[in-house]
């Protein structure tokens, strides 16, 4: 049978078929993270930004012969893609638009550690790097309680999940990094400073991860949580270089003490893998891991932890 003789229902059904068959694959780690099955109504309760991703979710485990055509979400991105990519990137927009937190990432989680185990074992490197970067940037978004707190608002079936989830795309991250940090140094220096950042949520500090996204390495907003003094001066931040100079005290450098395993201590791992990567803005890391003092009340704080309780 043709493809333009075919029914919605034959195409529906052939869908289906092909999306169980490729996540049959990933059998084992399916049912580690219960991800919660298609036909469940909870999709038509959680959304993203353009409302239900249940289509974009099981699109992405479609063989990219059979992807039907889609149009981007983004209408500013003008990369020529194929189908399936295009149905990936909708989805991401779809769970981080202005970098806000989406009910549907709590289904969706799953399945694009799902993707990524299913990248990992094809060996596909640029698929595991785009799928660690938006992962990243997606769990930046979720500033929620931990787990003994939501459990009255949230089913626990998902909690649990999207809990575990995360804690396997830390470790095939962890993978990631080992296996392809010569690989990694080779890719454009931007895409770069904006896949280490991700990894900041991934490794446990989402707060920092969307400070860095939202002030795109430059604004700094930040206030006492002393005084509540709101400094001015400084939310343009690193626009005005020597202003940061005047009121941070830079962290001591620790570029060559990492081991490059451990992800405990963030401030450690991060300056050393951006430094690494060769990421230009490495140098303002110290500045946001620096003693910073309130010139109202004189408090003193770490800048990156008073940036993330700061609200404007």
């Amino acid at each position: 049978m043709s493809e333009k003789t075919m029914t919605d229902k034959e195409w529906s059904d052939l869908w289906k078929k092909e999306i169980e068959n490729s996540l049959t694959e990933v059998q084992k780690l399916r049912e580690q993270l219960r991800p919660i099955p298609f036909h469940s109504p909870l999709w038509e309760e959680y959304h993203g930004a353009y409302g239900e991703v249940r289509e974009n979710v099981a699109f992405l485990f479609c063989p990219r012969e059979l992807v039907p055509q889609m149009d981007k979400i983004v209408r500013l991105d003008f990369e020529e893609k194929g189908d399936d990519r295009i149905n990936f990137d909708n989805l991401c927009e779809n769970l981080s638009h202005q970098l806000s937190f989406y009910s549907a990432t709590y289904l969706a989680m799953p399945y694009l550690v799902l993707l990524l185990e299913k990248k990992r074992r094809e060996q596909d490197f640029r698929w595991q790097m785009l799928i660690i970067e938006q992962a990243g940037i997606i769990l930046s978004t979720d500033s929620s309680p931990e787990e003994e707190n939501c459990e009255s608002v949230i089913p626990k079936e998902i909690l649990y999940s999207y809990q575990i989830s995360k804690k396997v795309l830390r470790s095939i991250t962890e993978e990631f990094l080992a296996r392809y940090l010569e690989e990694l140094k080779k890719q454009e220096k931007e895409e770069l400073k904006y896949f280490v950042t991700a990894l900041l949520a991934i490794f446990g500090d989402p707060g920092a991860a969307f400070q860095l996204v939202m002030g795109s390495w430059e604004q700094t907003p930040v206030a006492c949580p002393e005084c509540d003094y709101f400094d001015e001066e400084m939310e343009d931040g690193f626009y005005e270089e020597e202003l940061m100079k005047e009121k941070i005290e830079p962290a001591e450098s620790v570029i060559g003490k990492w081991d490059g395993k451990s992800f405990e201590n963030t401030y450690l791992w991060f300056s050393n893998l951006a430094h690494e990567l060769g990421i230009e803005e490495e140098w303002k890391i110290p500045y946001y891991y620096g003693t910073y003092t309130c010139p109202e009340c004189g408090e003193k704080g770490i800048l990156i932890e008073w940036m993330k309780i700061c609200e404007m």
